[in-house]
């Protein structure tokens, strides 16, 4: 351990190489010059170095004792107090913990997406295919792909005219037939009070009705020279209250909806016309004329089986 004797205030330093009570560098052959001498082998500098505290900036204050300290102590020379405190190095961030109701909502949401996969899985692999029951509309009777209902064109068994049409090739007959043939009468000869004309279209078996497509003389000309059917009662077994239908004044076919769950027979009133026009120098006619009355279903169901046991075949076209 050497000690030196400052040379500009007289303090002792031990082992320093600047005096911690003035800052001045000690010069240890100056310092020790008389005494042990002998020791050191004696050289001289062309500048002496600046002292600390001038290089380093102010002196600490130790806020315990209040001596003065050179600026780069961390502990008072004279109590040893605390003179900085230098940068606390930043603790790690905790990792998330998750509560148990988290951890609960996230079992329980890999479970139900287990469950909706294994579904899938078993509806897009299974035997069944989705297609292959039909329910038949206004029953609850449920049929295969081979027994599949297509709504199509009823087969009409006959058709009943009053009054009956005019002789020879303008009957009633000619309302079902799919020809261009066409139903007439003569419309003025119809007592004021009695212009009223019924047809009636008779199935050959039970049926469901869903609609009726009316089909009117197609050439405009003709069809504005003739009696047009207006307003109209239909009525059906099946449908207990008359369902009133009014007809566009247009040429060609109309339809429209006529709903009968299990009817034998429709009948159609005619009770108002659209009166036969002047068409250029051409005059109107005196008849009533129709072309085609077309009834659109699928055969009703055997009531006299099960549900388990009924089978409805496909619905074949006149």
């Amino acid at each position: 351990m050497a000690r030196h004797v400052c040379t500009n205030c007289g303090a002792t330093v031990v082992d320093e190489e600047f005096c911690p009570t003035c800052g001045s560098w000690v010069d240890p052959l100056t310092a020790d010059r008389g005494r042990n001498s002998d020791e050191y082998e004696e050289f001289d500098l062309e500048d002496r170095p600046t002292p600390l505290l001038n290089r380093m900036g102010d002196p600490l204050i130790c806020p315990s004792c209040g001596a003065s300290n050179p600026p780069n102590n961390r502990h008072c020379e004279e109590c040893g107090a605390r003179l900085r405190q230098g940068p606390l190095p930043a603790a790690p961030r905790p990792a998330v913990q998750a509560t148990a109701g988290v951890r609960a909502v996230v079992a329980l949401s890999g479970l139900l997406g287990v469950v909706i996969l294994a579904a899938f899985l078993i509806n897009l692999f299974s035997d069944e295919d989705p297609a292959s029951t039909t329910t038949v509309p206004g029953d609850s009777t449920t049929t295969t792909n081979d027994e599949v209902v297509v709504p199509g064109q009823i087969a009409i068994l006959r058709a009943t005219c009053v009054p009956t049409g005019l002789e020879g090739a303008f009957g009633c007959s000619n309302l079902i037939d799919e020809s261009d043939a066409e139903f007439q009468l003569n419309w003025n000869d119809l007592p004021a009070n009695e212009q009223i004309v019924t047809i009636t279209l008779t199935f050959a078996q039970p049926m469901v009705v869903e609609k009726i497509i009316w089909t009117n003389i197609a050439d405009d000309e003709r069809y504005r020279r003739n009696y047009r059917a207006k307003s109209l009662i239909i009525e059906a077994e099946g449908n207990p209250v008359p369902h009133p239908q009014e007809l566009r004044n247009e040429p060609g076919l109309q339809e429209f909806n006529f709903a009968v769950i299990r009817s034998n027979d429709i009948t159609i009133t005619i009770l108002s016309v659209y009166p036969a026009e002047v068409v250029g120098e051409f005059e109107p006619f005196d008849e009533l004329a129709i072309s085609e009355i077309t009834v659109v279903g699928y055969p009703a169901l055997d009531t006299s089986t099960t549900p388990s046991q009924t089978t409805v075949p496909t619905t074949a076209s006149n």
